[in-house]
């Protein structure tokens, strides 16, 4: 069972144990949500907490942290 978590349990959609595609939805919900905004923007953005730091087409497909969110 390649796609079970360490607990047995399938991995759920989207989560990072899915490899590329869940890597890839991870960084648009990012950039969906506004969470994630072009490198190099200063200063970020009220919400924003991550950057752009690779895009392939024009599509973002790698993000660095730049800061915590404030709100919870």
């Amino acid at each position: 069972m390649p796609d079970d978590e360490p607990s047995g349990r399938p991995a759920a959609p989207g989560h990072p144990d899915d490899g590329a595609d869940g890597e890839e939805r991870f960084v648009e919900d990012l950039v969906v949500r506004g969470e994630a905004v072009p490198e190099g923007t200063e200063p970020l953005p009220p919400g924003a907490t991550h950057e752009v730091v690779a895009e392939r087409d024009g599509v973002p497909t790698q993000v660095r942290r730049r800061r915590f969110s404030a709100h919870g």
